[in-house]
């Protein structure tokens, strides 16, 4: 029959423990930390006024990507804002055509809401929005260096 070898807990403790201040070691002896992705990963995003579980239909097409969703408790006057967060970082937000801020289903303004990393051949500051039928429209148009 096969032999297996049990370790007891102390030697279990000690062998993670050896492994562990391994790993930490080949991490500081690198000198650079990688704090946060660089920003022309995902340098555009959208964020919709809906909560981020929300069923949001996503469509590509060659020229635009087309975002719907339901529109419960949006107003009809809504159309979208990029905002340049950083140079060549830009978020675009859905507001209300008198610039107020759109938040559907009456949660507090910090909630998880809804987004969506665009790729950089998208063209934020082209982005438009309506409402029709009770649905949420919103359409990102590529850019001619598009895939």
């Amino acid at each position: 029959m096969f032999g297996m070898k049990v370790l007891s807990s102390a030697k279990k403790r000690n062998m993670l423990r050896s492994q562990s201040s391994v790993v930490s070691s080949s991490a500081s002896s690198h000198g650079r930390k990688l704090w946060r992705l660089p920003h022309h990963v995902f340098a555009n995003v959208l964020e919709l006024p809906l909560r981020s579980d929300a069923e949001v239909s996503v469509e590509e097409t060659p020229t635009s990507f087309l975002f719907v969703a339901a529109a419960n408790g949006i107003p009809n006057g809504v159309r979208a804002h990029a905002i340049e967060i950083l140079p060549e970082m830009t978020k675009i937000v859905i507001k209300g055509t008198d610039g107020g801020e759109l938040v559907a289903g009456q949660f507090f303004i910090g909630a998880d809401l809804w987004r969506f990393r665009l790729p950089a051949w998208t063209w934020p500051a082209m982005a438009t929005a309506y409402c029709s039928g009770g649905k949420l429209v919103v359409t990102v148009p590529k850019t001619t260096a598009g895939k």
